[in-house]
């Protein structure tokens, strides 16, 4: 459903001189080609949940299977309400696309989208001016929170 096995899931990025961290990952943020936002792509609508369901509805009409009519109506009704909830969540996410001048692309959920947008100021700021003097950025993704000693803070008017 989600291309999680593509995404990272962590619940914070740390940011020293020109490195940014993660679990135990590093990469250099002079290496870095591009970054950018996107939505997270929705789950298809399951056709398969309605055809099953219409085919309960016509074994409902027979006495010795109607049983199993009544079983596929629930099933894929159970599976088009999973499908519905699943959207409505990734609705609220937005993934970050690091790409790096290798080619190699990291991926990042954010449950926040105002937060990514701060985070992503941030990233574009650092990159774009080439800053080194005293980053020290701790980005807190689960907690949607930002903090660190980093002169470029003030300047974006992010608060620690």
């Amino acid at each position: 459903m989600l291309k999680k096995e593509k995404s990272i899931e962590t619940p914070q990025l740390r940011i020293v001189g020109n490195a940014m961290a993660w679990g135990e990952s590093v990469i250099q943020l002079s290496n870095i080609s591009s970054v950018s936002t996107v939505p997270l792509e929705l789950i298809p609508f399951p056709l398969g949940a309605v055809i099953t369901c219409l085919i309960g509805m016509a074994l409902c009409s027979f006495k010795t299977v109607g049983w199993i009519g009544v079983v596929c109506i629930i099933a894929g009704g159970v599976y088009l309400a999973y499908w519905y909830q699943e959207n409505e969540t990734i609705k609220t996410q937005k993934s970050l696309i690091v790409l790096m001048n290798s080619g190699k692309v990291f991926t990042f959920i954010f449950y926040d989208k105002k937060f990514l947008d701060q985070v992503f100021k941030v990233l574009s700021s650092i990159i774009a001016e080439k800053r080194k003097e005293g980053q020290n950025i701790k980005i807190n993704i689960s907690n949607s929170n930002i903090s660190g000693d980093a002169k470029i803070l003030n300047d974006l008017f992010i608060s620690q």
